[in-house]
């Protein structure tokens, strides 16, 4: 893959100008009236939750005062020993982060703007961590499934993430529930830090996963949108299935990914073949391999075994998948080592296991979370 980037010798004036600005602008901030932070869960299975709202910048600048400690830890320990285990040096990552910039909505690059005056951290450590995802092969699996194939007809959704843990990712799993100025209320179910998304579900029932793939590898480039804003475009703005299917395919992208998509408002689920040039788009009736009424299923990649090995297990639990059956699917199968979830839009119920330090997320206890009850805490209604 080429190492994308962009010069311009104006470049580094207007973003002295722009850096002087936003810290003045950061001065007026009341962190408190733009951001909360709080835990769920119970000894050594505990979440941040963090309650965002306002401007990119107000949100960016809130979570980088509220998690200062946790996104230093991200860039200093976790993102060099990351990049050290993919072959990549700082210069290059950061190289290709420039790349996705001119793809990148504004409001985002002003939310990592903010993170960076409010933690103290520097806004290229920041970007460095955010390309990390992008550079990475995550293999991983889903399924979406509805009316004949589950219990009681509830739309259920899994993203089970399988990336390594020795390099300490999972040490801050987080909850971000984001109410922004422009856009749709969603939660960001990842971890303190990480503006991208890996995994989310907005207020109107659209929920997302992600598995990588290189079926399309001769043209995969980085000149476009990393995954992880792939991902956070049609959960933060897609009302409609439709919309979202429509955010991943009309747009830049980068390299070979596949995802799922379902909404509870169409009742419809769909999965997403896609690479830097190519999008294609299947519903239960089109998956590639063998089938079943009201589902799509991925995992580990689009020629793999593994999409037998869960097509196998969905049509043996074939009209009965519910929650706790999408839990026990990715403990006995083993996948979902980074963190495991459960989404059920309709309901806004979100479902979450992470990895510990000796532990796959898989093996762990879920903690449960609702975004349409976080959305009516008081803070949102300032």
């Amino acid at each position: 893959m080429a190492l994308l980037g962009r010069k311009g010798w104006a470049l580094p004036f207007i973003c002295v100008f722009a850096a002087i600005g936003l810290t003045a602008h950061a001065k007026t901030i009341d962190v408190a009236r733009y951001g909360k932070r709080f835990m769920i869960g119970s000894g050594n299975h505990q979440i941040i939750v963090l309650y965002l709202r306002g401007t990119p910048y107000e949100m960016g600048y809130a979570e980088g005062k509220l998690c200062a400690k946790q996104i230093r830890y991200m860039t200093e320990q976790v993102a060099p020993l990351m990049m050290f285990g993919l072959h990549i040096t700082p210069q290059k990552t950061y190289q290709i982060w420039k790349g996705y910039v001119p793809h990148l909505r504004p409001a985002y690059l002003q939310e990592l703007q903010g993170e960076a005056d409010g933690s103290g951290v520097p806004l290229k450590a920041i970007e460095r961590l955010e390309a990390i995802p992008d550079i990475s092969e995550w293999h991983c699996s889903f399924f979406a499934a509805y009316g004949k194939a589950t219990h009681n007809g509830e739309l259920i959704q899994i993203r089970a993430l399988d990336y390594a843990t020795g390099v300490g990712i999972q040490k801050y799993p987080c909850l971000k529930v984001y109410d922004p100025d422009q856009g749709i209320p969603f939660v960001n179910v990842g971890w303190a830090g990480l503006c991208g998304m890996v995994s989310g579900m907005n207020a109107d029932g659209i929920a997302m996963s992600e598995i990588g793939d290189d079926w399309d590898k001769q043209n995969d480039s980085f000149n476009g949108r990393p995954l992880t804003y792939v991902i956070r475009d049609s959960v933060e703005f897609g009302h409609t299935l439709q919309q979202a299917v429509n955010l991943v395919k009309n747009h830049s992208r980068t390299t070979s990914l596949l995802y799922c998509l379902s909404s509870a408002q169409d009742d419809q689920v769909r999965a997403l073949e896609t690479s830097h040039t190519k999008c294609y788009v299947y519903t239960p009736s089109t998956l590639p391999f063998p089938r079943l009424p009201d589902v799509v299923y991925m995992s580990m990649g689009m020629d793999s075994p593994w999409n037998l090995k869960v097509g196998n297990w969905l049509k043996a639990h074939y009209g009965r998948l519910d929650v706790q059956e999408a839990e026990a699917m990715m403990h006995n199968l083993g996948t979902g080592s980074l963190h495991a979830v459960v989404f059920k839009p309709a309901t806004g119920d979100v479902w979450v296991a992470n990895a510990s330090a000796t532990q796959k997320g898989y093996d762990r206890p879920f903690v449960h979370f609702n975004l349409k009850q976080a959305l009516a805490s008081p803070f949102f209604r300032q």
